[in-house]
Formats: structure tokens, sequence, C-alpha cells
């Protein structure tokens, strides 16, 4: 319920006149709308019914706690863009109804598609981030990660962008690191190497990019737990839901006692599922294991053994 809110003009459909409808025109009353009907406060009078509200949509929720006017005028702003998302986009071959384009009409299009793509970016640092942009989104695509991992990366290389970290290194190098870093924020159990293997860059480059963003912009990594790897190491190996459930099992118990501490998650995650598999009949070599997990055959063996005492 408001006073004279959006509907402060009333319209003649009649006439295609606007009514004013400050106040009542019989006794000169306050007006009141309410479910798109306008009545004097005073007298009842019904000034106007079922109009038009010809301003934004407006939507809030009550866990809703910013100030700004809630409008729905469009899609959410992104940081995985360049221009956060305000940009248009030009079709190709039809309109928006999805009509076909003519010869003629697709050779304006394919103009109106270059000229707008050349005044896209303001400076040379918008365009790689356009290109830095793209390479992330391409990144989180091929590795199969949340859209809140690729804003989240999209956000720390805007910052290392704003510190001039990117000055002096490749464009991909950093990407990749900022994805990297991404994951170890969002708690996301991904390897350097799976980065790398999908990134055009190895994985030293990976690892250079994540020191530099890690080292300078002082980041809050998430703690990694043993149990986030077993699900991928349990689907590689072709682990039964015998091995996978006993394999967590083990997992938290290795947090309990103690032994996953200050240790490689993945190590504890691999001697996990090799005991478990050996209880299941289920035998892996500790090799074969230790190469899924890209930690050394040592590492799993040493791990193992501590699950074995602690049992």
């Amino acid at each position: 319920m408001s006073f004279r809110g959006p509907y402060a003009n009333g319209y003649d459909e009649a006439s295609g006149k606007t009514i004013p409808t400050e106040e009542c025109p019989e006794c000169s009353g306050a007006l009141m709308t309410e479910d798109g009907e306008t009545r004097c406060v005073d007298c009842g009078l019904i000034v106007g019914q079922h109009q038009l509200d010809r301003g934004p949509e407006t939507r809030r929720f009550d866990d809703d706690t910013t100030d700004e006017p809630a409008e729905r005028t469009g899609a959410p702003l992104t940081l995985a863009r360049h221009d956060r998302g305000l940009s248009t986009e030009i079709g190709y071959k039809r309109d928006a109804k999805g009509n076909q384009l003519s010869t003629e009409k697709r050779r304006r299009v394919s103009r109106w598609r270059r000229e707008h793509r050349r005044g896209r970016y303001r400076s040379k640092a918008e365009r790689n981030l356009a290109h830095a942009c793209g390479e992330l989104a391409r990144l989180a695509s091929a590795l199969e990660l949340p859209e809140a991992v690729e804003e989240e990366a999209a956000a720390i290389y805007r910052e290392a962008q704003a510190e001039n970290l990117i000055r002096g290194r490749s464009i991909e190098t950093m990407a990749a690191g900022s994805l990297y870093a991404a994951c170890r924020v969002q708690g996301h159990p991904r390897t350097v190497e799976e980065i790398a293997a999908v990134a055009p860059c190895d994985r030293a480059k990976v690892e250079l990019g994540y020191g530099v963003i890690n080292r300078e912009l002082a980041l809050e990594t998430a703690v990694i737990r043993p149990q986030e790897y077993i699900p991928a190491l349990a689907s590689k190996c072709e682990a039964s839901d015998n091995v996978h459930h006993r394999a967590l099992e083990l997992a938290h118990h290795a947090e309990e006692t103690g032994i996953a501490n200050g240790r490689d998650p993945k190590g504890v995650a691999a001697a996990c599922l090799y005991l478990a598999g050996r209880e299941y009949g289920q035998d892996y070599t500790q090799e074969e294991l230790a190469n899924l997990a890209d930690v050394s055959a040592m590492t799993l063996r040493e791990r193992f053994w501590e699950l074995r005492e602690q049992r």
C-alpha cells in the first residue's frame, strides 16, 4: 500500500489524456492507491482502477540488507566478464523473434558487430582483462568448476591487475594461477596438475602465478581435508561403494587421531583408499594409487603404516 506512488497520474484510455490524481475531484481529499485502484480516503470515491505501472519491476526479500533500489532490469552483474556483463551482444543469423535475416541485413549486422567490438574496450588493460576472463571461463568449463569459483578467480585476477602483478608475466600464467588460488580459497580439491593439463602453460608456470598471487595478496586459503580427495581417487581406480565409504571413515579417523596434521592430504587420502581396498579384497598397488594422487609411493606407505597402527 502506498500514497500516490507510481500512480501519481491516471490515464484515460478513452480520451488518451493523462488525468491528474493528486486530490479527490469530489471532496479534495487525499488519494490512496492499493492493488491498482486509486480511491479517496475520505469519501471513498474510486478515481481510477486497473492502471498500468510503467516503472521498473521491483522485488525485495526479507533477508536483503542492501539499501540499493531493488530493480530487476536485466542480467545480474558478474566479475567473470571484463565489463561485468553490461555490454550488448549482437547476434548473427536471426533476429530477436527468431526470424532468418536477409543477406543485406546480415551484412549490416556484421558491420555493427565489428564496430561494436572495436569500441568495446577503452584501454589496453581492459582488453587484456577481457582475454583473461575468457581464459578463466575456458579453464573453469574444462574442469567443470562451479560459477562461484570462476567469480572468485576473476576477482583475484582483478585484484592482481590492480596491484600491477600482471606486468612482465603472461596472461595465461596469471589466469591459471588465479583459478588455482580460487580453488584453494573456496576449498575445492583441485591440484596444480589438473589445472596445468587444461591450461596453455606447464605446471611450473601455474605454480609461479599462484606463488606471486599468494605472496603479494596474502590470500586466506581454506584447509583442504583428506576426505575431499577420496571421491576423485575412488572414481579413478573404480573402487566399490564399500571401499569408498570405508576410506571416508579412515580419513575422519586420521583427522581425529592427528595423523593428517601437517601431512599432505592427497597422501593421507591415497593411504586410506589403499587400506580400505586391502580390507575388502581390492588389492591396489601402492605405485598405482600414488600416481593417481600425485604423491610418492614412500609417502603413501608411511601414511598406511600410521593408519594401520592407529586402527
